[in-house]
């Protein structure tokens, strides 16, 4: 994969590793039935970061997570189509790998690329078995629509996730306008008032020769006043 694509693949790894997947249901049953459906004892929904291929849902087996360099995964990502490994002892690729000589010694291997909206591959949905093993065109056909459905999943589910943090930043720039708001308009009140109070005593003490000018400066004065009554209220600041 050409770099400038891997990095953006990591990001979006990274976003997708935050996610809880234990929140609901739906990952488990899918991986449970992928098992089921295919006859194998493992499965996993997968995401392999730079080093680590991540475990994040599995049935079968404990491991939380494997080395890259060592994972069957690292192949999936590599294409749009399954990848299918009937005995990994036959395959050159393998020939070393820890993963197949030592246990959980495996020797099956399918997985269906977890592919993003954008053609970014994120890990896989697949399948491991202990004995050399295949899966009908059916079975692979019902693996790489499950696969689908675990992308669809965990996009949701982000998106979900960016929706309650935009929607929590809103609530605070709000909270902060209310702030801002309830300041200001005790800020302004203040030197009004004393205007205010002023025109008052000139009223009181009989300046006929300045009486329009007094008019005017107490009409602007009240429509200032009034303005920042309507902006308190409308930003919900209780006075």
């Amino acid at each position: 994969m050409p770099e400038i694509l891997e990095h953006e693949r990591l990001e979006a790894v990274n976003r997708f590793l935050l996610l809880d997947y234990d929140k609901s249901n739906e990952f488990q049953d899918i991986v449970n039935f992928a098992a089921e459906l295919c006859g194998t004892p493992v499965a996993l929904i997968t995401l392999l970061d730079k080093e680590v291929n991540w475990v994040k849902v599995r049935t079968g087996i404990d491991a939380p997570a494997m080395p890259r360099e060592t994972s069957f995964c690292q192949y999936t990502i590599q294409n749009d189509s399954l990848t299918i490994i009937p005995d990994a002892l036959e395959d050159s690729r393998f020939d070393n790998n820890p993963l197949v000589h030592e246990p959980p010694n495996v020797r099956f291997y399918a997985g269906a690329p977890l592919t993003l909206k954008n053609g970014l591959r994120m890990g896989s949905l697949c399948l491991f078995d202990g004995k050399p093993n295949n899966i009908s065109t059916m079975q692979q056909k019902a693996l790489t629509v499950m696969a689908r459905q675990v992308t669809f999943l965990m996009e949701l589910e982000l998106s979900y996730q960016v929706l309650a943090e935009n929607l929590k930043t809103l609530e605070e720039k709000n909270e902060s306008l209310k702030n801002i708001a309830h300041m200001q308009s005790h800020d302004i009140r203040q030197p009004l008032t004393s205007i205010m109070g002023l025109i008052n005593i000139i009223k009181d003490d009989n300046y006929i020769a300045d009486k329009e000018k007094l008019i005017l400066l107490e009409e602007a004065a009240t429509d200032l006043d009034n303005k920042i009554h309507s902006i308190v209220e409308e930003t919900g600041v209780n006075r």
